[in-house]
């Protein structure tokens, strides 16, 4: 089975995460950014340009755009002229697609924009889901308005016990629409997908999806849909710790003492490394305080540190021991980060990836 990251990132390049607003039209139950009609934070537009502009300098390939639900930000229009302006940038929009008009799917295709569109079960699930009659037929409007335009959609899917049994109405759904690629992603006990935790997929569950999804994954690639699990595999991680931002260069393809490989800027300006739901006491600082490329410097100087020793301390205290096959690494880091004691360094068992070189 494929793995893909928790945003089906690119390989090899750096990415740039920018959460551009917290308000959503939908109150999705597992929203693991905790979206809502109520939230006001909102990146300066000024700011999300300037940011945009340092992708070449930061070595960035890959940009997220995302929120909340990013059709809502003001000076969307604006941003993705600029950010489809930088050569050699992979972009994506995450969106809920209800709010996908044509004109929306006009100027997605003349941008070369990618998309990803949410959809999690049938009509009756999906509504219930996100707390809106009405959505899925919504997203389902959008999402072929966009296909019919000639832009490549992705569909991401959260799976849970609640819709386990949904996974082949989800990929026969996603190969009709024109969809090219279908990510599922198993619930993750985050943001407000903590309410509902107990409905984390266990792992003889997820073993289950895993083989069900590998089969359908060879049945559907015939007609074109790619199909991944989001996540790590535990034997990757095993083999390259650079992949749990653990690895210091010895042996490892990056050879770098020190390397973010993703920035998360979130809606309130707050700049994070690697985790969207990462303790804010692990952030670089906020975007209004200078250049991303002034605040990784100054991280490096001081408060890169710590954030390696809480990714080596979960590396070396939750991979041997991890049962199931998929790694939701993210998670696991961003609830360690909520209740870290600093402790005295430690080295994990791999001090660098064993098949990197």
């Amino acid at each position: 089975m494929d793995f893909a990251t928790e945003t089906g990132d690119a390989q090899g390049t750096a990415t740039l995460m920018l959460h551009l607003l917290g308000r959503c039209n939908l109150q999705c139950l597992h929203c693991y950014m905790e979206g809502s009609p109520w939230r006001r934070e909102q990146l300066p537009v000024e700011l999300v340009l300037r940011a945009i502009a340092e992708c070449k300098q930061l070595g960035i390939g890959t940009v997220y755009l995302t929120g909340g639900e990013p059709l809502l930000y003001r000076g969307l229009d604006q941003v993705l002229s600029a950010v489809t302006q930088v050569s050699k940038l992979q972009v994506t929009l995450c969106t809920n697609g209800t709010l996908i008009t044509h004109r929306h799917a006009t100027f997605f295709r003349e941008l070369g924009l990618r998309v990803s569109i949410s959809i999690d079960g049938d009509p009756v699930y999906h509504d219930q889901f996100r707390k809106l009659r009405g959505a899925f037929r919504s997203s389902e409007r959008g999402l072929r308005t966009m296909v019919e335009a000639g832009v490549a959609v992705t569909v991401v899917s959260t799976l849970s016990q609640a819709n386990i049994q949904s996974l082949p109405f989800l990929i026969e759904w996603a190969a009709t629409s024109g969809a090219v690629r279908l990510l599922v992603q198993p619930l993750l006990w985050l943001g407000r997908g903590v309410e509902i935790a107990d409905q984390c997929l266990d792992t003889v569950q997820m073993n289950r999806v895993l083989l069900q999804l590998s089969d359908l994954a060879n049945k559907y690639r015939t007609k074109g849909l790619e199909c991944k699990v989001i996540g790590a595999s535990r034997r990757f991680l095993l083999a390259h710790p650079c992949g749990a931002y653990v690895c210091n260069g010895s042996g490892c393809h990056r050879r770098v003492a020190k390397e973010i490989k993703k920035l998360v800027v979130r809606e309130d300006g707050t700049v994070l490394p690697e985790v969207p739901n990462l303790n804010h006491r692990f952030a670089l600082g906020n975007i209004r305080d200078g250049s991303l490329s002034l605040l990784v410097s100054r991280y490096f100087e001081n408060g890169y540190s710590e954030f390696d020793q809480l990714c080596r301390t979960a590396y070396a205290e939750v991979l041997p021991t991890w049962e199931s096959v998929v790694v939701p690494w993210e998670q696991i880091v961003a609830q360690r980060s909520h209740q870290w004691i600093a402790q005295p360094e430690r080295q994990i068992s791999s001090a660098g990836c064993q098949a990197c070189s």
